[in-house]
């Protein structure tokens, strides 16, 4: 589920740095509205379920989560959560400066260049933290729940991903 949504949001990148390289400025606005808001519901899902329930599972006494180490796992969840924060802040910083350029036309594309830097910079990171994301913390979950425990983990995931911020409409219509 979360890998698939990596997919969504890296071709909603795509779609901002094309609004970038038209010099767009109100595409690349309304594409980092919607990569930031896809974003945090991404991680929401990720913080409100999906790391907790890592860490409960692997706190129980049984042979699975004898086979992990507690501390690696809450280190690794620990430094992913991290990287939310900083595309949380570079994210809102961006939308900031694309707000206060839209409003001043003369630097208009001076702030471009800055948000389309910061964007790069979350870019970046973003392709490390989905590969530890994807080579680790989601194969936990085949590793440390059966399938019943999965599928729920993943309706709840599944709320919070179609729960957009009212400015996007109703639920499920950012996707």
């Amino acid at each position: 589920l979360l890998t698939g949504d990596h997919s969504e949001l890296d071709a909603l990148l795509g779609e901002l740095f094309a609004a970038f390289e038209a010099g767009d400025i109100q595409q690349a606005f309304q594409k980092l509205d919607l990569f930031w808001a896809r974003l945090a519901m991404h991680i929401r899902a990720e913080h409100l379920h999906l790391f907790p329930a890592i860490l409960r599972a692997l706190e129980s006494e049984n042979e699975t989560s004898r086979a992990f180490d507690f501390e690696t796992a809450q280190n690794a969840i620990s430094k992913l959560r991290g990287d939310h924060d900083f595309f949380m802040v570079e994210l809102a910083k961006a939308m900031k400066e694309m707000r206060d350029s839209s409003k001043n036309e003369r630097n208009s594309s001076i702030g471009l260049l800055s948000v389309r830097e910061t964007i790069t910079a979350v870019s970046r990171r973003l392709e490390t933290h989905n590969r530890s994301e994807e080579s680790e913390v989601y194969q936990w979950v085949d590793a440390l729940f059966s399938l019943p425990e999965r599928e729920n983990l993943n309706r709840k995931m599944r709320k919070e991903l179609d729960n957009p911020p009212p400015r996007f409409g109703k639920p499920g219509k950012t996707r």
